[in-house]
Protein backbone atom coordinates (compact mmCIF):
# COMPACT_ATOMS: atom_id res chain seq x y z
CA UNK A 1 0.00 0.00 0.00
CA UNK A 2 1.41 3.39 -0.86
CA UNK A 3 0.60 5.32 2.29
CA UNK A 4 1.58 9.19 1.98
CA UNK A 5 0.81 10.77 5.97
CA UNK A 6 0.49 14.08 6.30
CA UNK A 7 0.44 15.95 9.91
CA UNK A 8 -1.83 18.68 10.28
CA UNK A 9 -3.51 20.83 12.72
CA UNK A 10 -7.09 19.30 12.63
CA UNK A 11 -9.39 17.92 15.33
CA UNK A 12 -9.88 14.52 13.68
CA UNK A 13 -8.15 12.30 11.57
CA UNK A 14 -8.80 11.49 7.61
CA UNK A 15 -8.17 9.14 5.56
CA UNK A 16 -8.83 8.93 1.58
CA UNK A 17 -7.85 6.94 -1.60
CA UNK A 18 -6.43 9.75 -4.50
CA UNK A 19 -6.96 8.31 -8.44
CA UNK A 20 -3.64 7.09 -8.80
CA UNK A 21 -3.82 4.62 -5.60
CA UNK A 22 -2.15 6.42 -3.45
CA UNK A 23 -3.62 6.85 0.54
CA UNK A 24 -3.53 9.67 2.19
CA UNK A 25 -3.86 10.17 5.52
CA UNK A 26 -4.29 14.14 6.86
CA UNK A 27 -4.20 13.04 11.12
CA UNK A 28 -2.45 15.70 13.87
CA UNK A 29 0.66 15.07 15.53
CA UNK A 30 1.17 11.86 17.66
CA UNK A 31 -2.28 10.22 16.68
CA UNK A 32 -1.68 6.66 15.65
CA UNK A 33 -1.51 6.07 12.32
CA UNK A 34 -1.19 2.74 11.66
CA UNK A 35 -4.03 1.41 13.91
CA UNK A 36 -6.41 3.87 12.08
CA UNK A 37 -5.40 2.47 8.68
CA UNK A 38 -6.20 -0.91 10.22
CA UNK A 39 -9.61 -0.41 11.19
CA UNK A 40 -10.24 0.98 7.92
CA UNK A 41 -8.43 -1.79 6.10
CA UNK A 42 -11.39 -3.20 4.60
CA UNK A 43 -12.65 0.14 3.13
CA UNK A 44 -9.63 0.35 1.85
CA UNK A 45 -9.05 -2.70 0.34
CA UNK A 46 -12.79 -2.21 -1.75
CA UNK A 47 -11.58 1.36 -2.48
CA UNK A 48 -8.10 -0.12 -4.17
CA UNK A 49 -10.04 -2.79 -6.05
CA UNK A 50 -12.59 -0.06 -7.48
CA UNK A 51 -9.66 1.94 -8.70
CA UNK A 52 -7.61 -0.87 -10.33
CA UNK A 53 -11.16 -1.59 -11.95
CA UNK A 54 -11.43 1.40 -13.24
CA UNK A 55 -7.85 2.09 -14.75
CA UNK A 56 -8.25 -1.10 -16.48
CA UNK A 57 -11.73 0.19 -17.73
CA UNK A 58 -10.30 3.48 -19.01
CA UNK A 59 -6.96 2.58 -20.45
CA UNK A 60 -9.04 1.12 -23.63
CA UNK A 61 -9.73 4.80 -24.91
CA UNK A 62 -10.56 8.10 -24.83
CA UNK A 63 -14.24 8.69 -22.86
CA UNK A 64 -16.99 11.29 -24.48
CA UNK A 65 -20.38 11.41 -23.27
CA UNK A 66 -20.08 8.27 -20.86
CA UNK A 67 -18.45 6.26 -23.42
CA UNK A 68 -15.42 4.94 -24.66
CA UNK A 69 -14.29 6.03 -28.27
CA UNK A 70 -11.69 4.34 -29.95
CA UNK A 71 -8.93 6.96 -30.41
CA UNK A 72 -7.29 7.73 -33.49
CA UNK A 73 -3.72 9.37 -34.31
CA UNK A 74 -4.00 11.57 -37.01
CA UNK A 75 -3.66 15.44 -38.26
CA UNK A 76 -5.87 16.99 -36.35
CA UNK A 77 -8.08 16.43 -33.83
CA UNK A 78 -11.92 15.72 -34.09
CA UNK A 79 -14.66 14.00 -32.52
CA UNK A 80 -16.45 11.14 -34.55
CA UNK A 81 -19.92 10.70 -32.76
CA UNK A 82 -21.07 8.26 -35.42
CA UNK A 83 -18.14 6.19 -35.51
CA UNK A 84 -17.29 6.22 -31.85
CA UNK A 85 -14.08 7.62 -32.63
CA UNK A 86 -11.81 10.88 -31.61
CA UNK A 87 -8.92 12.29 -34.09
CA UNK A 88 -5.67 13.39 -31.84
CA UNK A 89 -3.39 15.64 -33.10
CA UNK A 90 0.59 15.14 -32.42
CA UNK A 91 -0.47 18.71 -30.23
CA UNK A 92 -2.17 18.82 -27.25
CA UNK A 93 -3.44 22.31 -26.55
CA UNK A 94 -4.98 21.84 -29.87
CA UNK A 95 -6.92 18.66 -28.72
CA UNK A 96 -8.03 20.43 -25.73
CA UNK A 97 -9.36 23.47 -27.95
CA UNK A 98 -11.22 21.13 -30.15
CA UNK A 99 -12.74 19.62 -27.27
CA UNK A 100 -14.01 22.66 -25.73
CA UNK A 101 -15.75 23.39 -29.44
CA UNK A 102 -17.16 20.29 -28.93
CA UNK A 103 -18.40 20.74 -25.17
CA UNK A 104 -19.35 24.53 -25.64
CA UNK A 105 -22.77 24.01 -27.54
CA UNK A 106 -23.78 21.53 -25.44
CA UNK A 107 -22.96 23.08 -22.23
CA UNK A 108 -25.10 26.78 -23.54
CA UNK A 109 -27.94 24.55 -24.64
CA UNK A 110 -28.60 23.51 -20.61
CA UNK A 111 -27.56 26.55 -19.35
CA UNK A 112 -29.91 28.16 -21.46
CA UNK A 113 -32.68 25.38 -20.90
CA UNK A 114 -32.14 25.89 -17.26
CA UNK A 115 -31.52 29.47 -16.51
CA UNK A 116 -35.03 30.02 -18.08
CA UNK A 117 -36.71 27.60 -15.83
CA UNK A 118 -34.94 28.56 -12.66
CA UNK A 119 -35.36 32.07 -13.35
CA UNK A 120 -31.91 33.04 -13.39
CA UNK A 121 -29.64 35.28 -15.68
CA UNK A 122 -26.19 34.20 -16.10
CA UNK A 123 -23.64 36.61 -17.53
CA UNK A 124 -20.64 34.84 -19.94
CA UNK A 125 -20.20 31.17 -20.22
CA UNK A 126 -16.75 29.75 -19.89
CA UNK A 127 -15.34 26.27 -20.90
CA UNK A 128 -11.68 26.35 -19.30
CA UNK A 129 -9.05 23.56 -19.07
CA UNK A 130 -8.94 23.20 -14.98
CA UNK A 131 -7.69 20.47 -12.61
CA UNK A 132 -9.75 20.99 -9.43
CA UNK A 133 -13.28 21.14 -10.35
CA UNK A 134 -16.42 20.89 -12.71
CA UNK A 135 -17.71 24.28 -12.18
CA UNK A 136 -17.79 27.52 -10.68
CA UNK A 137 -19.80 30.50 -11.11
CA UNK A 138 -18.35 34.05 -9.44
CA UNK A 139 -19.59 36.70 -7.86
CA UNK A 140 -20.32 39.06 -11.14
CA UNK A 141 -22.47 36.03 -12.48
CA UNK A 142 -19.97 34.25 -15.20
CA UNK A 143 -19.95 30.46 -14.92
CA UNK A 144 -16.75 28.37 -16.23
CA UNK A 145 -17.15 24.62 -17.22
CA UNK A 146 -14.33 22.21 -17.14
CA UNK A 147 -13.53 20.41 -20.85
CA UNK A 148 -13.28 17.70 -18.58
CA UNK A 149 -17.36 17.58 -18.43
CA UNK A 150 -16.89 16.36 -22.49
CA UNK A 151 -16.19 13.06 -20.50
CA UNK A 152 -19.08 12.71 -18.54
CA UNK A 153 -22.82 11.03 -19.24
CA UNK A 154 -24.57 13.94 -20.39
CA UNK A 155 -27.57 13.99 -17.43
CA UNK A 156 -24.20 14.66 -15.31
CA UNK A 157 -23.87 17.74 -17.19
CA UNK A 158 -27.21 18.72 -16.93
CA UNK A 159 -26.58 18.82 -12.76
CA UNK A 160 -22.82 20.50 -12.93
CA UNK A 161 -25.15 23.18 -15.17
CA UNK A 162 -27.78 23.54 -12.51
CA UNK A 163 -24.90 23.26 -9.97
CA UNK A 164 -23.80 26.17 -10.99
CA UNK A 165 -26.97 28.54 -11.91
CA UNK A 166 -28.11 27.48 -8.58
CA UNK A 167 -25.46 29.36 -6.99
CA UNK A 168 -26.92 32.78 -9.27
CA UNK A 169 -28.65 32.78 -6.46
CA UNK A 170 -27.71 31.72 -3.07
CA UNK A 171 -23.52 31.60 -3.34
CA UNK A 172 -23.04 29.32 -0.85
CA UNK A 173 -24.13 25.55 0.00
CA UNK A 174 -26.88 26.58 2.28
CA UNK A 175 -30.14 24.57 2.70
CA UNK A 176 -31.90 26.79 0.70
CA UNK A 177 -29.07 26.23 -2.21
CA UNK A 178 -29.75 22.36 -1.83
CA UNK A 179 -33.20 22.94 -2.20
CA UNK A 180 -32.94 25.01 -5.11
CA UNK A 181 -31.18 22.08 -6.86
CA UNK A 182 -32.85 19.22 -5.81
CA UNK A 183 -36.30 21.18 -7.65
CA UNK A 184 -34.60 20.68 -10.61
CA UNK A 185 -32.11 18.03 -10.28
CA UNK A 186 -33.80 15.96 -8.14
CA UNK A 187 -30.93 12.70 -8.05
CA UNK A 188 -28.57 15.15 -7.23
CA UNK A 189 -26.97 13.22 -4.39
CA UNK A 190 -26.58 10.41 -6.90
CA UNK A 191 -25.21 12.66 -9.08
CA UNK A 192 -22.10 13.54 -7.33
CA UNK A 193 -21.26 10.08 -6.18
CA UNK A 194 -20.64 9.73 -9.69
CA UNK A 195 -19.06 12.74 -11.00
CA UNK A 196 -16.36 11.51 -7.82
CA UNK A 197 -16.31 8.32 -10.04
CA UNK A 198 -15.54 10.16 -13.43
CA UNK A 199 -12.95 12.42 -11.86
CA UNK A 200 -11.01 8.89 -10.45
CA UNK A 201 -11.59 7.24 -14.65
CA UNK A 202 -10.42 11.11 -15.97
CA UNK A 203 -7.52 11.18 -13.62
CA UNK A 204 -6.68 7.89 -14.36
CA UNK A 205 -7.22 7.86 -18.44
CA UNK A 206 -3.85 7.94 -20.19
CA UNK A 207 -4.80 10.17 -22.82
CA UNK A 208 -6.16 12.97 -20.67
CA UNK A 209 -2.90 12.19 -18.80
CA UNK A 210 -1.21 13.70 -22.10
CA UNK A 211 -3.45 16.30 -22.23
CA UNK A 212 -2.17 17.95 -19.04
CA UNK A 213 -3.42 18.70 -15.85
CA UNK A 214 -4.95 22.07 -16.83
CA UNK A 215 -5.02 25.60 -14.85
Amino acid sequence: MDLEIRRRPVRYARIEVKPDGRVVVTAPKGFDVESFVERHKGWLEAKLAEIKNLRERTGSGFPIDGELYQVIRGRKTKVHEKFRTVVFSAYPDEAIAELKSYLRPRILALVDEYSREMGVSPKKVFIRHQRSRWGSCSPRGNLNFNVRLVSVPPKLREYVVVHELAHLKYMNHSKAFWNLVGRFYPDYRKARKELKKWWSIIELNPYWRWLGGGE
